[in-house]
């Protein structure tokens, strides 16, 4: 029994002596097919890179594979160019307009293949999901044409009116039905930007939350917090949300971005330290107060405050 573990424990032991000099194997001419590859020696450079894969059971980076399907392409290897591009496409390769422009290619692009090669790679750039982005799309086109009625029934029959009232528990029940769409989308796909959701994306989903009661609001509050440091939410989103919580819970904001009419001015409900709110708002990538003030649209173009 002990002679069987310890012929385990060689075995095994010698197997990973084997991978690691077998790694150690290939990383010294892989620096060769680079080296190679830098000097324009594309013809020495393509069959390193080929030994180099082998020697590697078939694995080689992304990087590494574009500079064998130059290689080859540029000696007019089209059959092991095409092989080596296909690799690049099934990793995820997305840099469509590098491989179009690289002058190494140029001889494959009247090759039947070609237009296949750069379809696969231009699909791994495309990320949207379709079927999200037009909801989201259409909720936001909603919401402004919903906005608008509201502020036509206002305007001719005044905010308490029983017009402007009805129409406005309208407005409640969609809230609701789009937080509820948003959620899911959300909790399925992440918040992401506007590669993911279209163009609309990102506003109807922050003036969905920004709709949301404040519970909810919090609920997603570290989420957006992350969509806007990663940029998949304009910062301004953000900044409007965190004052809107901040509002209803301490009376004072920390951006500035809820205004009010004062003798036909904009001016900022109360904001705590105010004196730094230029700085907070620069640390999130903002303008400073007064410039936001200045170019403030009214609010017959805000659609945010339909509460």
């Amino acid at each position: 029994m002990y002679l069987k573990y310890l012929c385990l424990c060689l075995v095994i032991l010698f197997s990973y002596k084997s991978r690691a000099q077998e790694k150690q194997n290939f990383a010294q001419p892989l620096h060769i097919a680079d080296s190679l590859f830098a000097a324009k020696q594309y013809k020495k450079a393509a069959p390193v890179y080929a030994k180099v894969r082998e020697l590697n059971y078939g694995v080689l980076d992304t990087a590494h594979l574009y500079k064998a399907a130059a290689s080859w392409a540029n000696i007019g290897k089209r059959d092991s160019a095409f092989l080596y591009l296909e690799f690049i496409a099934g990793r995820g390769f997305e840099n469509e307009r590098m491989l179009s422009a690289d002058p190494l290619f140029i001889r494959l692009h009247r090759d039947s293949q070609w237009e296949t090669i750069v379809a696969a790679i231009h699909q791994n750039r495309v990320k949207l999901i379709p079927s999200v982005a037009m909801e989201l799309s259409q909720m936001l086109k909603n919401y402004k044409e919903d906005f608008e009625q509201y502020q036509q029934l206002v305007d001719q029959h005044g905010k308490t009116s029983k017009e402007a009232t009805s129409f406005k528990l309208h407005l409640r029940e969609t809230d609701s039905v789009n937080y509820i769409k948003i959620t899911s989308i959300v909790n399925t796909y992440g918040w992401k930007g506007k590669e993911y959701f279209g163009p609309d994306g990102p506003e109807a989903l922050i003036t969905t939350l920004l709709h949301a009661n404040i519970a909810n609001q919090k609920k997603y509050f570290a989420i957006v917090r992350i969509a806007a440091l990663n940029g998949s939410l304009p910062a301004e989103g953000f900044a409007i949300l965190a004052d809107n919580i901040a509002l209803y819970e301490n009376n004072t904001q920390i951006y500035g971005t809820h205004l009010r009419l004062n003798n036909g001015q904009y001016e900022a409900y109360a904001i705590a330290d105010e004196t730094g709110v230029d700085t907070r708002r620069n640390q999130i990538g903002l303008c400073t107060l007064a410039v936001y003030l200045q170019n403030f649209r009214s609010y017959s173009e805000l659609y945010y405050y339909i509460k």
